[in-house]
């Protein structure tokens, strides 16, 4: 009797792998769902509190802006390096 239920938990086992890699997709997909909704309440919230708060949204993008500029001012350079060297030759 020990060895039929072995033989039966072996012949199921590619059935049991493939429902708990269903049942972990689920619980991702779950997570990701949970994140976008609570992204989209930020989206709405932090906006309303800083007008709330009184704090400018311009206060907020400046950094951004002085980071998207250096980066602008800077991608020649980075993409321009090829394996941590620079074209040139020495």
């Amino acid at each position: 009797m020990n060895y039929d239920a072995e033989k039966m938990i072996a012949a199921l086992a590619p059935e049991i792998d493939r429902k708990c890699a269903e049942i972990s997709q689920a619980r991702r997909e779950k997570a990701y769902w949970r994140f976008f909704v609570l992204l989209c309440a930020m989206a709405i919230v932090v906006p309303t509190l800083f007008v709330y708060w009184g704090i400018s949204l311009t206060v907020l993008l400046i950094p951004i802006a002085f980071t998207a500029a250096a980066f602008l001012l800077l991608s020649p350079i980075l993409f321009n390096q090829q394996g941590g060297r620079t074209c040139e030759q020495i």
